[in-house]
């Protein structure tokens, strides 16, 4: 554990010296997590300084993190719109099928932007079927449209019956 503690407070210095912050910087970083000096530090709070470090520093990864989030919301919204919950996990796996990985930090960016317009796009196209079958049985003559709730359904998702 100790090793381990030396080795993040010297990767702790060595990404401060790579983005250019001064001892003014280090300061306001170290004073948000409540200490004065990276020894006082535990390894989960250097873990963390140093992932924050280490997106700063290097543009790429910065980029890649933003379209991971964002292929992950796209994707919720897709399964949300499908009546169907589901988990962080489930969501990787879910884009790392869709991406033929196995691991979804190995996406590669040009990828992460296709997943996340195709997700995009399948809302967009059920939100248009779901408008467009609503409006047309609405205009049917004799047509009636009601909501059934089933156990299946009780939780506030609608279902229709023409």
């Amino acid at each position: 554990m100790e090793r381990e503690k030396k080795r993040l407070v010297k990767r702790f210095h060595t990404l401060l010296g790579k983005a250019g912050i001064d001892d003014d910087g280090k300061r306001t970083i170290l004073s948000a997590y409540g200490v004065e000096s990276s020894l006082d530090l535990d390894c989960r709070g250097l873990m963390e300084v140093c992932d924050r470090l280490t997106t700063l520093t290097t543009p790429g990864l910065a980029d890649a993190d933003r379209w991971r989030k964002r292929v992950m919301a796209a994707i919720f919204s897709y399964c949300r719109e499908m009546k169907r919950e589901v988990t962080v996990d489930e969501v990787k796996a879910i884009a790392c099928r869709a991406a033929g990985t196995k691991s979804f930090n190995r996406i590669p960016v040009d990828r992460l932007r296709s997943l996340y317009n195709a997700f995009k796009q399948r809302t967009k196209d059920l939100q248009t079927v779901d408008r467009i079958t609503v409006d047309e049985l609405g205009k049917q003559p004799g047509a009636m449209m009601y909501f059934v709730y089933t156990p299946e359904t009780s939780d506030n998702h609608k279902q229709i019956n023409a």
